[in-house]
């Protein structure tokens, strides 16, 4: 057991640097141990249980240092007030179903509320044409940061999939945008580091499906089935 040797190799540097331990010998010290751990096997549980803890919570500082960074960086894609009360964090396809069911549920929200961040976590996963969605929606946004968030309200509330270039074209004209100059673009270093960034993060969080929240500081994970879902997370 990891938890025993590793328990058993502390008391052995703690017992062997102190002097009163001087006149044992190490196969002595040893045998103490040993029998002290038979004798009282619960110091094990207990030990075992303070190490994953304290586990955990470092864990947990990393992720809300992680967190606190996406929520106030300018890099990614996003709405609403810079100093807002709620933050809610996206990472989505285009063409995740799941993500399309959800998407009303964030829309009403925010109607509601003048003092959210949205920020949009462009993550595609799914297919090629996600990823050229994707990486045009960077561009649309460091153009036009409303004509970014109607860009992606059409896509996200779309019944069908996307599949193709022409239907990006299409939407893209619809917004009095040139498509040859945002095609262009699409394919620029500054938009790499939007993408590959946004997939760094989503490794740190261990985020390998869409859709992901994270819904004032904590992240959930798939779809949620109603508005209360989501408003349970805003911190009052």
């Amino acid at each position: 057991m990891k938890i025993r040797t590793l328990f058993t190799s502390l008391i052995m540097a703690s017992v062997l640097s102190s002097p009163a331990y001087a006149e044992y010998s190490k196969s002595e010290i040893e045998n103490i141990i040993h029998d002290y751990i038979v004798n009282n096997p619960d110091v094990l549980i207990e030990a075992s249980e303070n190490v994953q803890r304290r586990q955990q919570e470092i864990q947990k500082q990393k992720q809300d240092k992680l967190i606190a960074e996406i929520e106030n960086s300018k890099l990614f894609p996003q709405s609403g007030p810079a100093k807002a009360k709620h933050v809610i964090v996206e990472f989505f396809d285009y063409n995740c179903g799941y993500c399309k069911r959800a998407k009303p549920l964030f829309i009403d929200l925010l109607k509601e509320s003048n003092d959210t961040k949205y920020i949009y976590m462009e993550f595609p996963i799914l297919s090629e044409i996600s990823i050229t969605a994707a990486r045009v929606g960077v561009v649309i946004y460091n153009l036009n940061k409303e004509k970014y968030v109607k860009y992606n309200n059409e896509l996200m509330t779309r019944t069908s999939r996307l599949s193709n270039e022409v239907e990006l074209q299409s939407l893209v004209e619809s917004l009095d945008l040139n498509w040859k100059e945002v095609k262009t673009m699409s394919d620029s270093k500054d938009v790499d580091e939007v993408i590959n960034s946004i997939r760094e993060v989503a490794a740190e969080l261990e985020v390998n499906g869409t859709p992901a929240f994270i819904i004032d500081g904590e992240i959930l994970r798939g779809a949620p089935r109603s508005k209360n879902d989501i408003t349970r997370l805003l911190k009052k």
